[in-house]
């Protein structure tokens, strides 16, 4: 009766086993072949004619025949009503009282895939039940030491584990199965070795799992595949979620311990990342609130600290305002969705090379990111329809991220789920708008791009030439004296230097109203 080395770790406790290692091996299946995985608890002998009122679920009954229906109406009612009280099946001494099992107990169990085995007479009722709960309890046995090891290899996991990853492959080695770690939107989180990412949860069971009560460890099943779903929960928010894949058998009760001891490690080991990660993210939120709000001082260690941190006083950056789509105060599932979002925002900084210089306060997450990152490209990866990006002008030094802040809290309020604005490309509406601000901010653009192509002078007499003939440039080349190869010249030039298209009918008009208030101030 003892179990081979390189058994499976679930050692259920079956049926099929039961005939293969015990005594039981005598008897002979005649029905519901198919179903001899039902689980097999314990083995009962009853000779009664209220036979349904002294079995449970999981038990065997051994029977003589003596007291068997001889009607097939009331054989068909007690083969149901045995198979509703989900029994191991019925195993019947022949032949004596009856020679095998009557045809319609055998049509009835084969409808219901229901196991009926037929037992020679000769081997006693007492020998059968001796040898099977000897195995039983041997087999318990076992499925203690077994899971006193899990124990051991899992917990051991868990001290070194770098990560979701390194605990996935520890439970994969043990169940010999597919297990993977995602985040409750699906996010992949780690897996055992050499799992591929389709090998997860699909779309539909990541929806059923986000139904179903975060306590409840199930099976979760579509056409594609089966996987055992085990949520990770931290403070009682659902943090990640376990899945194991089931496409070889059902993940029996040992299995199932280990996925929910292992569950419960990796919700330890997100608790103590999560404490670290917060210990990190409140010195980095120091910081960049001190430059959001003003309050930086470029003494020699806050500038050292500061390059620590992976911010440079003399680079351009925007400064970006994300706002979820959650009440304000933030419920815990408020709470656990902006950590989600942070966690996703570091992933993608980091993907693309930027620094994480992130503050998070209420529902909104601000951050700063470089003028050649592209703001687009990471809100494409970003934006899930449930929050909204807001994106300052291009700003250099701790005063001007300030300003670069004050833009960002003008433009988020007015934006919608999904819905991503540049400060920059409002910035003229703002003007025609009578936005004193923005009306000084977009003429120091145009003095500082005048004046960084060369003599200001000449550059803004041109764009008053050219504004005030409509951008004839005959007609300006006239009015300035100059021949219109050199009008052109200048033009590349202006080009270059503001970083606009003075042939878009947009940029003339901008240009326009731009040189009659310059001309205004001067005066």
């Amino acid at each position: 009766m003892g179990m081979p080395d390189g058994a499976r770790l679930s050692m259920s406790l079956d049926l099929a086993t039961a005939l293969d290692e015990t005594s039981l091996r005598h008897a002979r299946v005649v029905a519901g072949a198919s179903s001899l995985a039902r689980p097999l608890r314990w083995v009962h002998m009853v000779d009664h004619p209220d036979i349904t009122a002294w079995v449970r679920e999981g038990q065997l009954l051994l029977t003589t025949g003596y007291h068997w229906p001889d009607e097939p109406a009331a054989e068909r009612a007690l083969i149901e009503t045995l198979a509703d009280k989900e029994l191991a099946g019925v195993a019947l001494a022949v032949p004596r009282f009856l020679s095998a099992f009557p045809p319609a107990s055998l049509a009835a169990a084969e409808a219901l895939d229901f196991p009926l085995l037929e037992i020679p007479w000769d081997v006693p009722f007492s020998q059968i039940t001796e040898d099977v709960h000897a195995w039983l309890i041997a087999r318990q046995g076992q499925l203690i030491a077994r899971a006193e090891q899990i124990h051991r290899d899992l917990t051991r996991s868990a001290l070194t584990a770098e990560g979701l990853g390194d605990i996935a492959g520890a439970l994969g080695r043990l169940l010999e199965r597919d297990v993977v770690f995602t985040g409750p939107d699906g996010e992949w989180l780690g897996s055992s070795a050499g799992l591929a990412a389709d090998a997860g949860p699909t779309p539909s069971m990541l929806a059923a799992a986000r139904r179903t009560s975060w306590r409840v460890t199930q099976s979760l099943e579509d056409e594609a595949r089966r996987l055992l779903f085990c949520p990770v929960q931290v403070r009682e928010t659902l943090v990640a979620i376990l899945w194991i894949d089931e496409a070889s058998s059902i993940v029996g009760e040992l299995e199932r311990r280990a996925a929910e001891q292992a569950a419960l490690i990796s919700a330890l080991h997100l608790s103590h990342q999560q404490a670290l990660q917060a210990q990190e993210a409140r010195l980095g939120y120091a910081f960049v609130d001190s430059l959001l709000e003003g309050r930086f001082e470029a003494t020699p260690a806050a500038l050292e600290r500061a390059a620590l941190q992976g911010w440079d006083a003399q680079t351009a950056y925007h400064v970006c305002g994300i706002r979820l789509d959650e009440a304000v105060p933030l419920s815990l599932e408020g709470f656990a969705r902006r950590e989600r979002w942070e966690r996703r925002l570091r992933e993608q900084l980091d993907r693309l090379g930027a620094p994480a210089l992130i503050s998070v306060s209420l529902n909104r997450l601000t951050f700063l990111v470089r003028h050649e990152v592209s703001v687009a490209e990471l809100w494409q990866c970003l934006n899930d329809g449930q929050a909204a990006l807001a994106v300052s002008r291009e700003v250099v030094g701790a005063a001007a991220i300030a300003e670069g802040a004050k833009d960002v809290a003008r433009l988020l309020p007015s934006l919608q789920p999904g819905e991503r604005r540049d400060f920059e490309a409002i910035l003229f509406t703002r003007v025609l708008e009578g936005d004193t601000d923005a009306r000084t901010l977009f003429l120091e653009r145009i003095s500082r791009a005048l004046q960084a192509g060369g003599p200001r002078l000449a550059g803004l007499d041109t764009l008053i030439a050219l504004s005030d003939s409509g951008f004839l440039q005959a007609q300006a080349a006239r009015a300035l004296g100059i021949h219109i190869s050199t009008l052109r010249y200048r033009i590349e030039r202006l080009e270059d230097t503001l970083k606009m298209d003075l042939g878009d009918p947009e940029v003339r008009l901008q240009l326009q109203v731009a040189t009659r208030l310059l001309r205004r101030d001067e005066h």
